[in-house]
């Protein structure tokens, strides 16, 4: 069986389909490439294929919303959408066109609906329709015809579907623009159509009421609920709020003309690749120009970023290589995939800084491999390393590939063209042949250094022997053999009339075969130079031929379908291949291994030695034809190149399926040549780094050093601070214990007292309550007399505006009844006018026919042979007709107008009538209010006739008063300044006064502060005597016990004896345990007092409130209460505070004394 291949990996990317990138997750990405739609990731670097059918030219790629489906539209006589489920890499479903459609070779445009389960497809040119497909049921639901007949340029070209409803799509191409809606499988236009002067060249939606459109001529129009709000030029935008209406002009027929003529040239102002996302939106404007919106509110973007796809080099400066294709975003919106002209993907990640921090555009990132643009016209590999060498024709560049790691190793880009390249076996030199020379270069790191230049121009064929030793290059029909070690030109080997194609060194390096166009296969024996053997076989064009491993036979290839073997100049044997066209072959080390390549990138695999019939296995993945071949060292890889820059490295497998196996695996070698003076730098870098490390290392070791220093410090003060504060604390504990049990004492004895207060107080406000009693009920009885005598007034008020409220109603309903009367006899009035007025009409129409029909039978008997003069005369009378009509009409109108005021008078009076209900309503308000102000007016009449009889007195004063102010008034200014002046003083001396209050209550404070603390200290003192009698005492019993041990000083089993017992005696703990044990049954007879005291102020509380709420007019009770409540409150404060204190001091007092000095303190 032959030798099976499987694709590790597919580089490449076709640019001619709409839609050729899309992310299906953060890192996976979609993309076709030759035959096929690889999904890559890139994050693993690993690939999987889509696997198409051959020949399938697709136009346009489309994923759906959840990233599940993509549909694919091929371009053919019947063009068809296939859609593949993106997990199981098998496609669902294949839909056509259910009618007959000449002409139709293609979609326009496709989409998928925001549930993913429709899909909305249009049909190209002569006759465009849009298809709405329920795709997993393949049927068609709907059709909708867009072909325009009165303007056969308006094409259909973008389309997009609502993101929340499935019903609503929106078209748009040059001259075309619709919002369509279905219902009930019937499509309707909606909103704004005016599309006549627009060329749409893409579309997308914000949300499910508003829509972008960017047209050819830099414009982007904002449409909201299927109306134009705004129109924005972009070249001069940067904010859009879609709230503030701005003014705009749509453009005329001859800019949008002027547009299209341009064609090509004007493609630089379209508004292309319009994708929205939540966080804003971004288009493609310019070559190579990406602009990113950002939102900053529902109704607010502004420019926040330009990205540039970067400059490359290439043979000719297309600036449509830099024409944007496709814009998509990740799902997590925070990068985009661009593609262009050239076969790369790009990348640009999103919301870094903008344009206020940095305004120069951003370059886009090449994601994954840089890869070739147009075709690889060389690919050589070598024997040590795993690694491959490719050039590209067009891009002018040399690559270094590592077909393990499926990465670039070396991207080296020239200025001129590269004609053809040639590896060393070893992997550290290779030649590359150049428009002027041909050149050796050492292979560095990360660049190719030339070490030697031969004087062959345009040199389109070179290959290093098998070994390494020399190299062949062709001049044209001659072949140059040369030394790799000191480039002698060993041997010069002509015989060819054509230009060489082809060169193959034997296993040996012992022969060398080249062939040449005029259809001549030559052996050159590489020891003298000679010619050794030949084949010739005239006027056939010999494609390429295999050596064998023991050079024994040849195999060659024709443009026919016949592989010929040869052996000792003559046809041995010939193999046919029905209906395959062969272009190159390669064969294996081992002769175990024949691949070919055929027109259309098929490879096929033959099964070696080859019989008749041969067996074949065709694999096809390259869309165009393969330009090279190349097998690695070991066999295990199989290298292929194509004319559109795709490149494919594929594993070998064996008919089992199981890899295949060299007899010999020999490692491969990592091992890279680098200059002397690169190494030195390197070096000498390295050392300074060392250098610097070393010094970082003891400053952070003298850094750590200090830190510790500085932690022992604070630790031995915390230690500290630890013990001075165990001592304050338990003296704290005592004074606090002997005030709270006088607090307590006294509170008790105040109780007492406040408890006999309250009864006697008590008993006081019950005879002052029953006093209270019966004066209010007098009060009561007169207040009841008082409302009978006002309620008899108010009723007979009552009746007199009720008499008057009848009369006001029965005057205004006679007016308006007057009203409505006039009214009606206008409206009388105004129908016998009408009714005169189109008799009139009538008689004046008839009476005008009657004169027309006289004047056009004299007319025509008097003037027969003047008909052109008739001819004017009846249009003259036609038009005088048409005005008494129009008059007539006129009129019919008037009489309308009039009917419509008749309604409108109608309509008012039953306003009118509403409007008396409300007056009468309004009315009885009135009248309430009227008998409110006739008792507010009397008791203010009565005020105004008592100021009335003041002003009288008053005025009589005025006078003399007038006089008097005139002479005071020079007696006020001298006393306002005295009185100034004295105010101050009294203001400086009372704030003295309270400053001295203030003095006077702190000094008292303080007097009494000290007296607590000169009777705490007094306490302590003497406490602290007694402490002081007990540790002299204590001292003088150690001193007499080290006295008596210091005697056995001579013996030391004794005095060691002595010393223990000495330990024992004063280094027990049962003082301390003492002490601990008081200290606790003190703290438990706190705790017992403190609840006695909690429930003792909560009675008082409940005592205070029950004597407040039963009255409020003894204040000097209520002062002694709220003495008393501030005094509890203070002894509440106290007693959190003790409390707080205490459990701090039982934490303490847990804590493990170590020193004799501590232990002597807890004493």
């Amino acid at each position: 069986m032959a030798v099976s291949l499987q694709t590790r990996v597919f580089y490449g990317l076709k640019t001619d389909i709409c839609g050729n990138a899309h992310y299906i997750t953060d890192a996976e990405i979609l993309y076709p490439v030759g035959n096929a739609l690889a999904i890559h990731n890139v994050l693993q670097n690993q690939q999987k294929l889509i696997r198409l059918p051959d020949k399938y030219h697709a136009n346009v790629i489309c994923v759906s919303l959840n990233k599940k489906y993509v549909a694919l539209s091929e371009i053919a006589d019947k063009p068809t959408i296939s859609i593949y489920d993106i997990n199981t890499l098998k496609r669902r479903k294949l839909l056509g066109i259910p009618f007959e459609a000449p002409g139709v070779t293609k979609f326009t445009c496709l989409d998928f609906t925001f549930d993913s389960k429709y899909i909305v497809a249009i049909t190209g040119e002569p006759d465009q329709t849009m298809l709405f497909y329920n795709w997993e049921k393949g049927k068609v639901e709907s059709i909708y015809k867009l072909s325009n007949l009165q303007n056969p340029l308006a094409i259909a070209k973008v389309l997009a579907c609502n993101p929340t409803d499935t019903t609503v799509v929106a078209v748009g191409g040059p001259y075309t623009f619709k919002f369509l809606t279905v219902s009930e499988t019937v499509w309707r236009p909606y909103g704004f159509s005016k599309a006549e002067n627009l060329l749409v060249c893409s579309m997308a939606w914000l949300d499910g009421d508003r829509l972008l459109v960017g047209t050819k001529d830099g414009r982007v129009l904002y449409l909201e609920n299927g109306d134009l709000k705004n129109m924005y030029r972009i070249f001069d935008t940067v904010s859009m709020n879609f709230r503030i209406r701005e003014e705009y002009v749509m453009p005329n027929a001859a800019s949008s003309q002027i547009t299209l003529d341009a064609g090509d040239e004007a493609w630089q102002q379209d508004v292309d690749c319009l994708i929205a996302f939540p966080r804003g939106f971004a288009y493609a404007h310019g070559a190579g120009t990406v602009v990113l919106f950002e939102k900053e509110g529902k109704h607010k973007y502004t420019k926040r970023n330009v990205y540039v796809i970067p400059q490359r080099v290439a043979r000719d400066d297309d600036p449509r290589l830099y024409r944007i294709n496709t814009i998509n975003i990740n799902p997590s919106f925070d990068r985009l995939i661009i593609t262009a002209g050239w076969s790369q993907l790009y990348y640009a990640a999103l919301w870094g800084p903008d344009l206020q921090m940095d305004p120069e555009p951003q370059k886009l990132t090449v994601m994954g491999e840089p890869l070739h643009h147009g075709p690889i016209s060389g690919l050589v590999t070598c024997a040590w390393k795993p690694i491959f060498m490719t050039c590209g024709e067009f891009d002018r560049s040399v690559r270094l590939w590592d077909f393990e790691t499926e990465s670039l190793i070396m991207l080296k880009q020239y200025d001129q063209d590269v004609s053809s390249i040639a590896l060393h076996p070893m992997g550290l030199f290779c030649l590359i042949g150049f428009t002027d020379k041909l050149r050796f270069m050492s292979i560095l790191i990360d660049d190719l250094l030339p070490m030697h230049e031969i004087a062959i121009r345009n040199c389109r064929t070179v290959r290093f022997s098998y070994n390494g030793h020399l190299f062949a290059a062709v001049n044209g029909n001659i072949v140059q053999v040369y030394t790799t070690i000191g480039f002698y030109n060993s041997f010069v080997l002509k015989g060819h009339t054509g230009k060489v194609k082809a060169l193959l060194w034997s296993q040996t390096d012992l022969k060398m075969l080249s062939m040449g166009e005029e259809g001549a296969i030559y052996e050159w024996n590489m020891t003298t130079g000679e010619r050794s053997g030949e084949f010739i076989w005239r006027g056939v064009a010999l494609g390429d031929i295999a050596l064998s491993s023991d050079a024994s036979f040849v195999y060659c290839i024709a443009h026919d379908d016949y592989i010929r073997e040869i052996k000792e100049n003559t046809i041995a044997r010939e193999f046919r291949l029905p209906d395959i066209e062969m272009q190159q072959i390669i064969i294996g080390k081992n002769d175990l291994t024949l691949f070919i390549t055929s027109p259309g990138g098929i490879i096929t695999s033959l099964k070696c030695p080859l019989q008749t019939p041969v067996e074949s296995v065709n694999f096809h993945i390259h869309c165009v034809d393969i330009m090279q071949i190349a097998l690695s060292y070991n066999e295990n890889c199989l290298l292929s190149v194509a004319k559109d820059g795709s490149l494919c490295i594929w594993k070998l497998y064996s008919f089992d399926g199981k890899p295949l196996k060299t007899t010999r695996d020999l490692p491969y070698t990592n091992e890279v040549l680098i200059g002397k003076g690169d190494l030195e730098e390197k070096i000498h870098t390295i050392r300074n780094l060392m250098v610097r490390l070393r010094e970082m290392e003891t400053e952070h070791a003298y850094k750590l050093r200090q830190i510790d220093v500085q932690h022992n410090d604070k630790l031995r003060d915390v230690h500290q601070g630890y013990c001075e504060a165990i001592r304050e604390l338990r003296d704290k504990i005592e004074t606090l214990q002997e005030e709270h049990i006088n607090e307590i004492n006294n509170m008790n004895v105040e109780i007492v007292k406040m408890k006999a207060n309250h009864e006697e107080v008590m008993q006081e406000m019950e005879n002052n309550y029953e006093i209270k009693l019966i004066t209010e009920y007098d009060k009561y009885r007169a207040f009841e007399e008082f409302t009978n005598t006002m309620r008899k007034n108010y009723e007979k008020q009552l009746k007199d505006l009720a008499k008057c409220d009848a009369e006001e109603l029965q005057r205004t309903v006679t007016k308006y009844e007057a009203l409505l009367h006039e009214k009606k006899v206008q409206l009388e009035e105004v129908s016998d006018e009408m009714t005169h007025k189109e008799r009139v009409h009538e008689r004046l129409m008839a009476q005008i026919e009657d004169d027309t029909d006289r004047e056009i039978l004299e007319i025509r008997t008097k003037y027969e042979n003047l008909l052109y003069e008739e001819k004017q005369i009846n249009l003259k009378l036609k038009g005088e007709a048409g005005v008494m009509r129009n008059k007539f009409t006129i009129s019919q109108r008037d009489v309308d107008d009039l009917k419509r005021q008749v309604h409108r008078v109608q309509g008012e009076y039953a306003q009118f009538y509403e409007n008396i209900q409300d007056l009468e309503k309004q009315i009885r308000d009135l009248k309430k209010e009227v008998t409110e102000r006739d008792t507010i007016i009397q008791s203010k009449e009565q005020q105004i006739h008592d100021i009335k009889r003041t002003n009288q007195e008053l005025e009589k004063y005025k006078f003399v008063l007038n006089h008097k102010i005139e002479e005071l008034k020079s007696q006020m200014e001298k006393r306002d300044q005295e009185i100034q002046e004295e105010k101050g003083n009294i203001r400086d001396m009372e704030e003295r006064v309270t400053n001295l209050h203030k003095t006077n209550e702190n000094l008292e404070l303080q007097l009494r502060e000290e007296r607590e603390k000169l009777h705490s200290v007094r306490q302590e003192l003497d406490r602290e005597s007694q402490k002081n009698k007990r540790c002299q005492q204590l001292l003088r019993k150690i001193r007499i016990d080290i006295v008596d041990a210091s005697g056995l000083i001579q013996e030391p089993n004794a005095l060691k004896t002595a010393v223990t017992n000495l330990y024992h005696k004063y280094s027990g703990d049962d003082e301390f345990l003492r002490s601990h044990k008081a200290d606790v049954d003190a703290m438990g007879e706190f705790v017992k007092q403190k609840d006695n005291l909690e429930k003792t102020i909560a009675s008082l509380k409940k005592q205070i409130f029950q004597d407040k709420s039963v009255g409020d007019k003894d204040l000097e009770m209520v002062e002694k209460n709220n003495m008393l409540i501030v005094e509890l409150n203070a002894l509440k404060e106290e007693l959190k505070t003790a409390q707080e204190q205490i459990l701090y001091m039982e934490s303490l007092m847990q804590m493990d004394v170590q020193s004799k000095e501590e232990r002597k303190i807890f004493e």
